[in-house]
């Protein structure tokens, strides 16, 4: 008795001030003194490595302070890090209804995550959200031109990039965005002369090296785009559009096996971007393994149903396969949530034209074309098109020059030329207009 009765002496003073409290005092104490705990032990974990065991933690914190949107955000940080986008974007979600003040910031981070996965309409939508609020920074600025020019709204893009150019012309940052816009215009002489001022002024601009990288690649330089993608280190070279690019050049230089390798490493990181891991589908295709491709396929579409390269790998599949029934739905598929989608354009033209339909075939051909994406193939399919339906000999002939300057002696060239020669409108015949009187 004796011994224990030192310890009890200590604990009594620590006794006394919650003995002095009502329970209510007493019972808000203990609940932010467990909240706080958890804090503490989901911050650990997640230094540790530990996302799922930390977001955990995080919502037994949220759960004793439900109108404190912190474990809401540590939440969203932990699942992102798991690789469950899905339950990080509901948990910033969550944030800003508790929050409204902090909504711009979370808004940022949201429209990160849903570029991070690929979603790029839906970054679009949130960051108009912030610029109609009046809330966009530079660099949101200069991120909703960028994803804007990738999904084709060019003019919507320069406006975008108006304010900026506005108040500092010769941003640097601007002028790289400046430059992917007049690119994907098909401006490319003007693209080309930009992009090499800015590398001649700041050769480790990162942002304009990937530009040109992918000036190189559209020119057929596979080899040039590679050499500028070699000088990009870090963290840049572990970002999805620079391992998107990576990947491209790869294929194009058929390395395919190098190509799987880098797309394997970026899934394992954003095991939510369907695109990527559609890309990583393809690969497995391109290499003959059917099965591999399904299951990544399958994977890409549980990550996002609506993912239309993932439906148009998954075409793919089925053509390979000989189910050329569902290769073209899937085809279908795809093109109705991407009418930009250009290797599903460059499938389904074909599909269309062997089934007998022309005129759907050379509408997929001139979305192609008039998108910068047509193949000398594919300029050269549209002209015989042309040709055929009598539609358009102006264009088709312009076509069918550029082919020829390739390959003058080519028999097929020459004899589609002299289709479309035919096909021209008769000019009518001037001079003298006699008139007769009555007699």
């Amino acid at each position: 008795m004796q011994s224990k009765l030192p310890r009890l002496l200590y604990v009594l003073p620590l006794m006394f001030p919650l003995a002095c409290k009502d329970p209510d005092t007493l019972s808000v104490q203990t609940r932010e003194q467990t909240f706080q705990a958890k804090m503490n032990e989901g911050q650990a974990l997640l230094s540790s490595g530990e996302p799922e065991q930390a977001a955990r933690a995080f919502e037994a914190a949220s759960g004793l302070m439900p109108d404190n949107p912190e474990p809401l955000l540590l939440i969203a940080e932990a699942r992102r890090r798991e690789g469950n986008q899905g339950a990080s974007i509901l948990a910033l979600k969550r944030a800003m209804t508790l929050n409204p003040g902090q909504a711009p910031e979370i808004k940022r981070k949201l429209a990160e995550r849903h570029e991070e996965d690929g979603r790029t309409r839906d970054a679009i939508n949130v960051l108009l959200e912030l610029r109609e609020a009046d809330e966009l920074r530079d660099l949101d600025v200069l991120r909703l031109a960028r994803l804007q020019t990738r999904e084709g709204q060019h003019k919507a893009a320069f406006q975008t990039l108006e304010r900026i150019q506005r108040d500092r012309p010769d941003d640097v940052d601007a002028k790289v965005v400046e430059a992917e816009i007049l690119l994907a215009k098909g401006e490319e002489v003007l693209a080309g002369k930009l992009m090499d001022r800015l590398l001649e002024e700041q050769p480790g601009l990162t942002a304009a090296r990937l530009l040109r990288a992918n000036f190189f690649l559209r020119n057929g330089y596979a080899e040039y785009a590679e050499q500028d993608l070699a000088s990009v280190q870090g963290e840049e070279a572990t970002k999805p559009e620079f391992v998107t690019l990576k990947v491209r050049v790869l294929t194009k230089l058929e390395r395919h096996a190098d190509a799987e390798a880098v797309l394997a490493a970026a899934v394992a990181k954003y095991p939510q971007n369907a695109d990527l891991i559609a890309r990583l589908a393809e690969t497995r295709l391109t290499q003959g393994n059917k099965a591999g491709a399904l299951t990544a396929v399958e994977q890409a579409l549980k990550a996002q149903p609506d993912s239309a390269r993932a439906l148009y790998i998954r075409g793919r599949v089925h053509e390979a396969q000989g189910d050329m029934k569902r290769a073209k739905e899937d085809y279908g598929f795809a093109l109705q949530e991407n009418g930009r989608l250009v290797p599903a354009l460059s499938r389904m033209w074909r599909l269309q034209r062997e089934a007998g339909e022309k005129e759907v075939a050379m509408d997929l051909l001139e979305r192609l074309h008039g998108q910068g994406e047509a193949s000398l193939e594919e300029k050269v399919a549209l002209a015989s098109l042309y040709a055929e339906t009598r539609r358009r000999p102006e264009q088709g002939l312009k076509l069918i020059a550029e082919a020829l300057k390739q390959d003058p002696g080519n028999f097929e060239y020459q004899d589609i030329q002299k289709a479309l020669k035919k096909a021209l409108p008769k000019k009518k015949q001037s001079g003298p207009i006699i008139m007769r009187g009555r007699r």
